[in-house]
């Protein structure tokens, strides 16, 4: 059976990019693991740490030059709780910048949208309304807050 997992450069810094994401994740009581490194050569330089974070194998690959990261690809985050997201924000977001509308850039240049689980029920069981009133809600946080988005979704 294939199996498909993302690939993310980090230049010259995958193997310090996965102890971050690893303590970031358990911080949050989260399963997170290293899966595997491919190596090279007689030095052994790391080409690609494999790790696992929240059950989802992430690649990172460490090319020698750097390249530009955009918003056009993130790793999408769904916490179960607001405390949950709360803690996977701050230790995604340390050395990087927030964004808007729950999308974070870390400190290796890579997006995430961390948002909690609840909201995707919210939206799929909103009226146009509901719905408009947790858009307008959602545009003006830059960390997606759950207890205000159901205040908006209940009007």
């Amino acid at each position: 059976m294939a199996t498909l997992a993302p690939c993310v450069w980090i230049p010259g810094k995958a193997e310090e990019a996965a102890a971050f994401y690893l303590a970031a994740f358990r911080r949050a009581g989260q399963p997170a693991e290293i899966r595997g490194q491919m190596r090279m050569g007689a030095e052994g330089s790391l080409i690609a740490v494999t790790v696992v974070l929240a059950g989802q194998e992430v690649m990172l690959f460490n090319p020698p030059h750097e390249v530009a990261h955009t918003h056009a690809f993130s790793l999408f985050l769904t916490g179960a709780t607001q405390a949950e997201v709360d803690v996977l924000w701050d230790g995604l977001l340390e050395g990087g910048k927030p964004v808007q509308c729950g999308w974070l850039t870390d400190r290796y240049g890579i997006s995430w949208q961390v948002v909690p689980g609840p909201v995707a029920d919210l939206l799929a069981k909103a009226d146009a309304s509901q719905a408009a009133r947790l858009n307008q809600a959602i545009q003006g946080m830059v960390k997606i807050d759950l207890p205000t988005l159901q205040q908006a979704f209940e009007g």
